[in-house]
């Protein structure tokens, strides 16, 4: 099952939004 070019950018994206949040939520929190 081959996933299309646009499925992957979107999980790409979606992972790198999810990451960048938890990262700010981190330090956010860390004060």
């Amino acid at each position: 099952m081959h996933a299309p070019a646009e499925l992957i950018g979107a999980l790409a994206t979606l992972l790198t939004l999810g990451a960048l949040t938890l990262a700010s939520v981190r330090s956010i929190t860390r004060r």
